[in-house]
């Protein structure tokens, strides 16, 4: 699977909100929450009624240091974390992980980075999930 998607108890606002405080303890931020349904909405796309909230997230030595070791990872900076109500009317906590998107990059130390990083980023949506 080239994701790791969670199921949540949380109304969407309320996950963003936590995975915002988790994401913080791991030393990412959030730098743009795209709220989906709002902008649809002010294009005049009003039937649109699923909610989705993407996250862009980044730890900023992370980035650095990865993008020392190859210049390519940029096309996978920032990370993505999104949140949304599923068609079955459940919230989802979830994101593309670094390693299935370096699989292309042909560099042991790049892979075994992303490795990392998705560790940190799947702990960081357990507890938000919580």
């Amino acid at each position: 699977m080239f994701d790791y998607t969670v199921e949540t108890n949380k109304p969407v606002d309320d996950a963003v909100t936590s995975l915002e405080e988790s994401l913080k303890e791991a030393k990412f931020g959030v730098l743009w929450d795209f709220d989906v349904k709002e902008t649809l909405h002010k294009k005049g796309f009003e039937d649109f009624d699923q909610t989705f909230r993407i996250l862009e997230v980044c730890n900023p030595r992370a980035a650095k240091d990865v993008l020392a070791m190859e210049d390519k990872v940029a096309y996978f900076l920032p990370c993505k974390i999104v949140v949304y109500n599923s068609k079955d009317g459940s919230t989802k906590i979830g994101m593309p992980k670094p390693t299935a998107l370096m699989e292309n990059i042909d560099n042991k130390d790049v892979k075994a980075f992303a490795e990392d990083i998705e560790n940190t980023m799947v702990s960081a949506i357990d507890q938000a999930a919580k």
